[in-house]
């Protein structure tokens, strides 16, 4: 009983009104199980979401042109945030995006009876754009939580070029920890080597922060006298 109806629901989801959001689904739940599995950071799909007005090469520019795209620009980022996607990553919106949308879209095209790809496109379209709205409102509450985590981030982004003490040997096999200390006070710090051994008591620089790990991967440093 349950495999007849669980072979009903794969040939209502790969069904030609249904194929576009059942493969959207297929990809985003493959991108998931990647990232469980550790072969990819959350972020590794994330384009860079950030539009500047300002370019680093100066072009020469027709005003009236400039002020439209620089207005254009202004636009875009102001959908971007208010879709969330200036605070969450992009695969995360997406995900509580499809969800509502392959559902509506399979029971809608069910009940009205279409079996055919190109109708299903009317119907496929406004749900979709529905369901943006309903992905919103979803992520919401994880707005405050990615805000947190960026900040540590950047955090950590921020003692990149420290000076640190070696307290336990390491390796680039083997994280140990360092000391460092600024204004008085002192930081324990996890870290590796990019490559070969350090001991205790050695000088290393921060280089790198590797946020799946939550350490740091560290060179050796001499000091000159």
């Amino acid at each position: 009983m349950f495999l007849v109806y669980l072979s009903g629901i794969v040939d209502i989801l790969f069904s030609p009104p249904n194929i576009i959001p059942t493969l959207i689904f297929g990809f985003v739940m493959s991108y998931w199980l990647l990232v469980i599995l550790g072969a990819l950071d959350m972020s590794s799909l994330d384009i860079d979401l950030e539009f500047d007005v300002e370019a680093d090469i100066e072009i020469d520019y027709d005003a009236d042109l400039a002020s439209t795209g620089e207005h254009d620009v202004s636009f875009l980022n102001n959908v971007l945030r208010f879709f969330n996607l200036k605070d969450i990553p992009l695969m995360f919106f997406i995900t509580f995006w499809i969800f509502p949308t392959l559902f509506a879209n399979a029971l809608i095209n069910n009940i009205i009876g279409i079996e055919t790809f190109l109708p299903s496109l009317v119907i496929f379209i406004p749900i979709s754009f529905i369901s943006l709205f309903i992905a919103k409102y979803a992520t919401m509450p994880f707005v405050k939580m990615f805000k947190a985590l960026e900040d540590e981030s950047e955090s950590a982004i921020d003692l990149l070029g420290r000076i640190v003490t070696i307290k336990f040997p390491i390796s680039d096999s083997k994280i140990g920890q360092a000391e460092s200390y600024e204004n008085g006070s002192s930081l324990l710090l996890n870290v590796k080597t990019k490559n070969g051994e350090m001991q205790k008591g050695d000088q290393a620089m921060l280089v790198k922060y590797i946020s799946k790990d939550d350490c740091y991967l560290v060179e050796p440093h001499h000091s000159i006298d």
